[in-house]
């Protein structure tokens, strides 16, 4: 759960305010080179910088209520499903299947150590969660044990649920006699997410754990992050333009810093990727 921790809250407090001096730069700018430099021109560009903001501020609140729902689905599904990955298998089995037939018309009939028997329009399948951490892999071998079971039990085709990878043999292997269906983990977190959103609780306890001080390499990694290069070019391409508009030299200055940081946060990448 760890990327849930990395935007800072200065971090998000700079981006609006230099979001807001762009605008009220901009509103300004509009007026000033339609009606020249006058009170008129003055009080409309104001008078525009505020009605963006507003606008700017009614789109934010209803971003941030989609992101907190779709956030509380996420660590609450994170949450379920590790609590599921320590279960005795019979419940984890069960939990799984009860969860799926939500979705689709499952009918359980028999619950054991290998999974769920199921009938679906009049199919019998197995279904089976696979309690295994995110930094193992779904290998042939565990596809070969579900159909076993789905053999031993009639069933035409298996359901693994992986709440981790999947290999390239275990997708091969998936295609035989007996087909077996995956559910991946990004899957199984939607779905347990829904039923079991994260509470104000969860989230503060998560958010303490942003109080732990970072050393200054976690600093270095948290500035020059190459996912931070198009908004360096962005902020520094428009502060040149405004230096080369206004010609006011204090623009310049913070321009060059945030393209060489958008330069650096490139070598920084392809430093990654030659490793």
């Amino acid at each position: 759960m760890q990327e849930y921790l990395k935007r800072s809250r200065f971090g998000g407090l700079a981006d609006q305010i230099g979001l807001h001096l762009i605008l009220l730069i901009f509103s300004f700018l509009w007026f000033i080179l339609q009606w020249g430099l006058c009170l008129p021109a003055l009080t409309a560009g104001f008078s525009l910088f505020l009605l963006l903001s507003f606008i700017m501020r009614k789109a934010r609140d209803g971003r941030l209520i989609r992101r907190e729902k779709q956030l509380r689905i996420r660590i609450g599904g994170e949450m379920a499903l590790e609590r599921l990955l320590t279960a005795d298998p019979s419940r984890a089995h069960f939990e799984i299947a009860l969860l799926l037939s939500m979705r689709h018309p499952l009918t359980m009939i028999k619950t054991g150590e290998e999974g769920v028997l199921c009938s679906l329009r009049g199919e019998y399948l197995l279904l089976s969660f696979q309690q295994c951490p995110f930094s193992g892999q779904i290998t042939a071998d565990h596809v070969l044990k579900l159909q076993r079971a789905a053999r031993l039990h009639h069933a035409a085709r298996g359901i693994l649920c992986a709440p981790c990878p999947l290999s390239a043999q275990a997708k091969d292997q998936a295609s035989g006699e007996i087909g077996v269906t995956f559910y991946t983990r990004d899957q199984l977190i939607q779905l347990l997410g829904v039923i079991n959103p994260a509470t104000d609780a969860q989230l503060i306890a998560l958010g303490k754990r942003k109080k732990m001080r970072a050393t200054g390499r976690q600093w270095l990694d948290h500035i020059l992050d190459p996912r931070r290069m198009p908004r360096y070019t962005l902020y520094g391409a428009l502060l040149i333009g405004l230096y080369l508009i206004t010609k006011l030299p204090y623009y310049i200055l913070p321009g060059i810093c945030c393209l060489g940081l958008a330069a650096a946060s490139r070598c920084r990448k392809e430093k990654r990727e030659r490793l």
